[in-house]
């Protein structure tokens, strides 16, 4: 049998399973978002003209799909997970914070012409990708974590 301590209520244990479950929703989330944006960054590259116009509006259409995806996840980490899971609280918000800076510096290039960007752009991709597995990964561990104790 779980020893309980006995500031946890059963309403507490619910809300923190939800939070970790909201977590795990919008953090996998975010990583198909991820998977979409890599998919339709490599086209804009490959290709020329219209279609490479195309591309790059539906790749800018998604950022900000992974923006709000991500925030959302960074917020339920910081507000309902922070004392469970702080590294992965701090994850979620790296992950958010570079999806932030991402997004600004890809409409820069494509809205201001600052093709300079283009490296810094590159360079928040590695991260959004590293910390959207580090995130995805993270939740599951802190489910099967939640799971486990609860085991008599």
């Amino acid at each position: 049998m779980r020893a309980t301590s006995t500031h946890e209520s059963g309403a507490d244990r619910r809300t923190s399973e939800g939070a970790r479950r909201a977590f795990a929703l919008l953090a996998g989330a975010a990583a198909l978002v991820v998977l979409v944006q890599f998919a339709t960054g490599a086209e804009v590259v490959g290709t020329d003209g219209a279609a490479a116009d195309r591309w790059a509006a539906l790749h800018g259409a998604t950022a900000f799909g992974l923006v709000a995806a991500s925030l959302a996840a960074a917020v339920v980490a910081v507000v309902a997970l922070r004392r469970a899971a702080p590294v992965l609280a701090a994850v979620a918000v790296a992950f958010a914070a570079a999806a932030l800076v991402q997004t600004a510096t890809g409409r820069l290039i494509s809205d201001a012409d600052l093709d300079a960007l283009v490296p810094l752009h590159v360079f928040c991709s590695a991260l959004v990708v590293a910390l959207a597995a580090w995130a995805s990964i993270g939740s599951a561990a802190l489910r099967r974590s939640r799971s486990t104790a609860a085991r008599p």
